[in-house]
């Protein structure tokens, strides 16, 4: 089995769908900080 550190313990314990959710969650904080971005008018250079 593949060694991923901490990882691998996860998928232990809650099983392989909690690599999904991983993704989505990480997807989920990335799309809120453009959000914030957008709106704090840094994501288009503060015209």
């Amino acid at each position: 089995m593949l060694q991923l550190g901490p990882l691998s313990d996860l998928i232990s314990v809650f099983g392989p769908f909690v690599i999904p959710v991983l993704l989505f969650v990480c997807g989920f904080v990335g799309y809120l900080i453009l959000v914030l971005l957008g709106r704090a008018d840094l994501g288009n250079g503060g015209q």
